[in-house]
């Protein structure tokens, strides 16, 4: 076997393979396999290019260099000349629009919806450690009914976090319901069990109904060391308790079922 003639057909093969996920690259599918052949591949073809260059040098330096004179050739003036534009152009991003015309052949991709947060501020006058509570629920979940509350290393009810002062309930006609008109009464302790089990105080600490979407209590605690944050929500006839173990940083409050919350966060801040 001839190792020019290996080179020069392995050479071959990895430009067949570049080309094809070079292809795929520009057109934007860019998957993870795509992405690891095509680099592979690469640095066999910058391997094997170099054997290649070594091995056929004289002819190199013949296409660049008159072999009698010594004079260059218009040949190399001409690639020279080609390689500093493209070069130029693609650090400066003058070439931007060619490299990013492959985005017509991607597949359109949903953004992802941007996530509100209706903010609440508590315990404002506390001298404890300021935290943040963040709730994200799902959607499923209607009219939710929500307390929040610290406990100590040992379950020990500390102080509330978050305590609504009304709770809305649905509205009679379907055209009130249309237009978000709901019906509100005084919060029921008994409508969160454990809360009530657990709290030395049922007093509110809002004037008005949990927040029907997304929101974030900005509030302090006076517990120290380690410490639980604890959630109940109640939607409908369901009730699920959420729970976080709090030692500094971000901690995620979970559930046995995580049914109602979709993403509950508590830092400190």
């Amino acid at each position: 076997m001839k190792s020019k003639n290996i080179i020069s057909l392995t050479i071959a093969f990895a430009f067949l393979a570049i080309a094809i996920t070079g292809i795929l690259l520009y057109i934007k599918q860019k998957s993870h396999a795509a992405e690891i052949t095509h680099t592979i591949f690469g640095l066999i073809f910058i391997g094997f290019a170099i054997f290649h260059i070594v091995n056929n040098w004289s002819s190199i330096t013949g296409y660049s260099k008159e072999r009698k004179s010594g004079k260059i050739q218009k040949e190399l003036i001409v690639a020279s000349a080609i390689f500093g534009i493209v070069l130029i152009g693609s650090v400066t991003e003058v070439f931007e629009p060619i490299a990013e015309a492959g985005r017509v052949f991607a597949k359109k991709r949903q953004r992802p919806e941007a996530l509100s947060f209706e903010e609440i501020k508590t315990n404002q006058d506390s001298k404890g450690t300021a935290l943040r509570v963040l709730v994200e629920k799902n959607k499923e979940t209607e009219m939710p009914v929500v307390a929040i509350w610290v406990e100590d290393s040992t379950h020990k009810f500390v102080e509330n976090l978050y305590v609504p002062a009304k709770e809305a309930q649905a509205p009679k006609s379907e055209e009130e319901a249309r237009e978000g008109k709901f019906e509100f009464s005084d919060f029921k302790p008994e409508s969160l069990p454990t809360w009530q089990a657990k709290t030395t105080s049922k007093l509110p600490l809002s004037e008005k109904d949990t927040p029907h979407e997304n929101f974030v209590v900005n509030s302090k605690t006076t517990a120290k060391g380690t410490f639980y944050v604890l959630l109940e929500v109640k939607s409908k006839d369901k009730t699920e308790v959420y729970e976080a173990k709090v030692s500094g940083g971000i901690s995620k409050l979970s559930s046995k079922d995580n049914s109602l919350i979709k993403s509950g966060l508590v830092e400190i801040l």
